[in-house]
């Protein structure tokens, strides 16, 4: 088994940024596992790169991820068991934010590193993940408690790749998203 953080890489591909810059003083786009669907409306969102190359994967909020229409027909199955599909418009094309609501306490505290304040001794970051394979859940991809607010982590290993977000993704040739090895069993 592996796990990794998703990153989108917003260095070659396209990303959005919300019109009105005062969304980020609320709530909408905090994606902390917490259900948005029933209150949803689709904030308007720019290209903030538009020289990029046009990737089916768009960065606009930490925790989460933007997936184009043919990236979303794909990937559909994967996306809706982790959570919640957003929709998210943009001019005539369509997007949906992946909203990571599955939060599995699979981190293994007792060898997982972490960087903590020189004075304080607050955990600040984790330096070195280690993972509880029997708590992982069914999706692949999931998000842990003490990242929850800004990363969505995805397992490889223990199903049909077939079934799992990393295969499929790099099995479709889908673009604009890399995947960091953050631990292997």
């Amino acid at each position: 088994m592996q796990v990794f953080k998703l990153r989108l890489n917003s260095n070659d591909y396209q990303s959005f940024l919300p019109v009105d810059g005062r969304i980020w003083e609320t709530d909408i786009l905090k994606m902390d596992c917490k259900r948005k669907l029933p209150d949803w409306k689709s904030p308007e969102v720019y290209i903030r790169n538009p020289t990029r190359q046009r990737g089916n994967f768009l960065h606009l909020c930490s925790g989460a991820f933007v997936v184009d229409a043919v990236g979303m027909q794909k990937l559909r199955t994967i996306c809706e068991e982790a959570g919640e599909v957003l929709p998210l418009a943009h001019g005539r094309d369509e997007y949906f934010l992946v909203n990571v609501l599955e939060c599995a306490n699979c981190l293994d505290n007792n060898n997982t590193k972490w960087v903590t304040g020189k004075s304080t001794g607050v955990r600040i970051r984790i330096e070195n993940y280690h993972f509880d394979k029997s708590r992982f859940s069914e999706s692949t991809l999931f998000k842990i408690p003490e990242t929850a607010a800004s990363e969505v982590l995805c397992v490889t290993g223990f199903k049909d790749p077939a079934d799992e977000f990393k295969s499929q993704v790099e099995a479709l040739g889908l673009k604009g998203l890399l995947f960091e090895q953050l631990w292997s069993d």
